[in-house]
């Protein structure tokens, strides 16, 4: 109850609060996300804060040192505690404005040129989540908060164009090399390891001539914004047990990682045609069963 207290009264930019965070700006902050193990893909957008891109969250940490003259033991404790929980969420929404969203922007670019985006951005990093609040032997706190990149936000920050309904039209029959294709998968992994691909919010699959097999468009509304478009993992056996892909996906090599930010991801023509020309598969795309192997970091 006391921690929800100073929620509420501290502010963005609190005069004391931020005195107080200057004493700890140069102490080297590492976030670990929540729940972060094996299988999981995690990411250091700032050197305060990490992204898990398997469970879709932001995390950072903020240290909070308490004045050299307090008026008293409990003032101290409560300033620190205070000055904790500010720097953990400055943290948290640089770590943010890091998060890359496509090949070619980050949330830093919808932030400094969208004052809605920024408005809103900022309102649900000072809502994030306290995950852990610890009082060191020195009588500093340290404090870690998260944020989801799912749901609202999401929503906030992803592309919204124009619905793909139906398979690339050069990819609808099921042939591959002269072969019917059989099999029907329930899901998609893309083993990007060894292509110096990144993570984003909003990856696209494309051919080899650069046409969009799966992206932002080809996914129902509804799975955007509770689960996102993708998510990735570290290696091929958290692949195959992910919930995500069910227990038979297929799996395909990417070429080759695309766009300035290496978040685009090209394969192969006869992987397309495996992909589109089975309507089950277009349909686990629509639904968002895609997962991205990358080097672990």
């Amino acid at each position: 109850m006391l921690v929800k207290k100073l929620r509420v009264r501290v502010r963005w930019f609190d005069p004391m609060i931020v005195s107080v965070a200057i004493l700890c700006s140069g102490v080297p902050v590492i976030a670990q996300a929540a729940g972060e193990g094996a299988g999981h893909y995690t990411d250091m957008v700032t050197p305060n804060g990490r992204a898990d891109w398997t469970n879709g969250l932001v995390t950072a940490k903020g240290i909070g040192i308490p004045p050299k003259n307090p008026a008293s033991a409990l003032q101290a404790k409560e300033m620190a505690r205070t000055a904790a929980w500010a720097v953990a969420l400055r943290n948290l929404l640089e770590a943010v404005k890091g998060v890359r969203v496509d090949s070619t922007t980050t949330v830093n670019n919808f932030v400094t040129t969208n004052d809605e985006v920024r408005t809103r951005v900022e309102g649900m990093v000072k809502g994030a989540k306290l995950v852990k609040e610890q009082e060191m032997p020195d009588g500093s706190f340290e404090t870690t908060v998260e944020m989801k990149l799912t749901g609202d936000f999401s929503g906030v920050v992803l592309p919204r164009p124009a619905p793909r309904t139906d398979s690339l039209p050069q990819y609808k029959k099921p042939v591959v090399d002269g072969h019917t294709i059989s099999k029907s998968y329930s899901g998609l992994v893309v083993d990007a390891r060894g292509t110096d691909a990144h993570a984003a919010l909003a990856p696209r699959i494309l051919n080899e001539q650069g046409d969009e097999a799966y992206s932002v468009a080809y996914v129902e509304q509804r799975g955007i914004v509770e689960q996102g478009i993708a998510i990735y993992v570290p290696d091929l056996p958290s692949a195959q047990a992910n919930p995500r892909v069910t227990n038979t996906p297929l799996v395909v090599k990417a070429l080759r990682a695309s766009g300035n930010n290496r978040t685009d991801l090209v394969v192969s023509d006869a992987d397309v045609q495996t992909i589109h020309g089975v309507p089950e598969h277009f349909k686990f795309l629509k639904q968002a069963k895609v997962l991205v192997i990358l080097d672990a970091k």
